[in-house]
């Protein structure tokens, strides 16, 4: 009998769910924009480091095993500064505004998780590549703090994984905006068949005097 009750009278009214949807608050965008701009700036001085530190080496190492004429010595010394000169221009132009060179030979860059990695692999290099002298001191501190940003660069992509490259790549975002910005120009029209200079006179074909041309 409940059974047909049921079935008599129709299915019950369901009350309706209020579906909650999640939004960031206004500056939270903001605030994330800004977050990431600081991180690029450390990521920029990081590499600037790592070409400072490139540059130390190849006035105090190349130099001296030249001098005192090991010439082997001086190519591995001058084959690593190369190495880490090369790599922290790129972190600096991969930072500042990524050129279309540094996405095609190092697309990780790119990339903040790729980055972050790169600094990390980078400061572990540096930070252990002397071990006595003014230069270790240097090293040392270079390579700490490549470590620091490279830690902060690991926290911040696993927060923003899953996320538009608008929001987790502020600077491709921006790219991207002033492309989409810059007005389409229509295509090229065809010139008016005026411009195009017709024959004066066409002749008969049974070889009487020229006709002049209607158009």
């Amino acid at each position: 009998q409940r059974y047909t009750w049921l079935k008599a009278t129709g299915p019950l009214p369901v009350r309706a769910r209020n579906l909650v949807r999640t939004t960031r608050p206004p500056g939270a965008t903001a605030t994330m924009r800004s977050s990431q701009a600081m991180l690029r700036l450390m990521g920029g001085l990081a590499s600037a480091l790592l070409a400072l530190v490139a540059f130390i080496g190849l006035l105090t190492d190349v130099l001296h095993e030249l001098v005192h004429g090991h010439m082997l010595r001086s190519a591995h010394f001058f084959a690593e500064c190369a190495v880490l000169g090369a790599s922290g221009c790129a972190g600096v132009l991969a930072e500042i505004r990524p050129l279309p060179a540094v996405s095609e030979y190092a697309p990780y860059l790119t990339r903040l998780d790729g980055r972050a990695m790169f600094y990390l692999l980078a400061g572990m290099y540096v930070i252990g590549r002397k071990e006595e002298g003014a230069q270790s001191w240097i090293d040392y501190l270079v390579g700490l703090y490549v470590l620091g940003v490279a830690g902060v660069g690991l926290v911040f992509s696993f927060r923003l994984r899953g996320l538009p490259p608008s929001l987790s790549e502020p600077a491709l975002g921006r790219d991207h905006e002033m492309q989409n910005a810059q007005p389409q120009l229509p295509p090229q029209q065809m010139q008016p068949a005026q411009q195009l200079q017709p024959p004066q006179h066409a002749a008969q074909p049974d070889g009487g005097p020229p006709m002049p041309s209607v158009c």
